[in-house]
């Protein structure tokens, strides 16, 4: 009997989209591996806990943490003290964890998913300036990331432009692309309307790599410069306090701010009910590990406007109205082009739909299944 300990006390639903990118692949791996396990006789797998967690599962044993994971001093506690302890009380043969914080000084056999590098991204970009204490906790998730990388039997990612990063970064080989899913039907593909004005929907939480103020500048050139009618829609968890106040002081001093809209958040929206009222999706990210609001709007029917980064590029399939950051006069003149031409963008639709049907939660579960018994 092979004991697999996961770990997903660090991980708590967010705020905005439809509950965090971290959390929505959490939540669908675990629910895939659940499904498989009832047939896998050989294999256990406990699945460590915060009280957050409201997650049904019928053949994966969950396992309340009965401390504060909240709090970087918490989580170091829990991660580095309580987690070990957990993995030796339960006979865990393989710790697997969701996320990057691993233990320090853990010696079992671990795999880890690293969802991107943006640690490095913040650094190299000075992203936080003279701040000492946001340096320190840049400096040691950093720190985290590489003994990650080392101590993991399979470092998985989502993005074949991610695992490149990760070699050259850390000449790992034991790289595995296992991916991201989507949990969206056919049946909720939401039907073609046109919009007056047009609706744009920036789905994104408010972290500083995600490009606001880009979405806002294009926004703005596509009035003023092609006097498109459209009104532009923001909604992400406003986490990184200072970031969001900055972005919503761009909005209050822009010329058009009666046309931008930050939406709140509503726990019970589904992603079709964000979505439902959006002519296209516009993200602007300066960098991603893999960009899951793009796949969700592109599951859902709706065009897609994004940055010309790789793995963009990647995830899309080619089907998106790609910006270069570099140049947004240009990138006005594309997006403008695109949201006026409607056979262009019921092309990028239909193509679309074909490009989602990659993300499968059930085939990455599968997958994550076989490395636990290889290991």
């Amino acid at each position: 009997m092979i004991t697999v300990g996961i770990d997903v006390a660090t991980i708590t639903p967010g705020k905005g989209g439809s509950g965090g990118g971290i959390w929505i692949y959490a939540k669908n791996v675990l629910s895939s591996l659940d499904e498989l396990l009832a047939n896998e006789p050989d294999l256990s797998i406990k699945v460590f806990v915060n009280s957050s967690f409201d997650l049904t599962l019928n053949h994966i044993q969950i396992v309340p943490v009965n401390t504060k994971t909240g709090g970087l001093l918490n989580r170091m506690r829990y991660v580095n003290v309580k987690l070990p302890s957990l993995c030796r009380q339960y006979q865990v043969d393989v710790l697997h964890k969701l996320a990057t914080e691993v233990p320090l000084f853990y010696r079992g056999k671990m795999v880890v998913m690293i969802h991107d590098l943006i640690i490095g991204f913040y650094l190299k970009h000075k992203y936080y300036g003279n701040n000492l204490i946001q340096w320190l906790k840049l400096r040691y998730f950093k720190y985290i990331e590489k003994v990650a990388v080392k101590n993991s039997k399979v470092v998985f990612t989502n993005s074949q432009a991610l695992k490149d990063e990760l070699i050259t970064l850390y000449g790992n080989n034991h790289v595995v692309v296992s991916g991201c899913g989507i949990s969206i039907q056919e049946n909720q593909i939401l039907p073609r309307v046109k919009k007056h004005p047009l609706q744009l929907y920036c789905v994104a939480g408010f972290y500083s790599h995600k490009g606001h103020a880009y979405v806002i500048k294009l926004f703005e050139l596509l009035i003023q410069k092609h006097h498109l009618d459209v009104v532009l829609h923001f909604r992400g968890n406003p986490n990184e306090k200072n970031y969001f106040d900055s972005i919503v002081d761009l909005v209050k001093r822009s010329s058009f701010k009666e046309r931008i809209f930050i939406d709140a958040y509503q726990k019970q929206h589904a992603l079709r009910d964000i979505y439902s009222n959006a002519s296209a999706m516009i993200l602007l990210s300066e960098y991603e590990g893999f960009g899951l609001p793009i796949i969700e709007a592109q599951a859902l029917g709706v065009p897609v406007i994004c940055s010309d980064i790789p793995v963009f590029r990647e995830v899309t399939g080619g089907y998106a109205c790609f910006v270069d950051l570099n140049d947004l006069n240009a990138g006005s003149d594309k997006v403008n082009d695109f949201l006026r031409d409607e056979d262009k963008q019921k092309f990028n639709i239909e193509q679309s739909l074909e490009n989602v049907k990659r993300f499968n939660w059930g085939k990455i579960a599968a997958e994550i299944l076989e490395v636990y018994k290889s290991i």
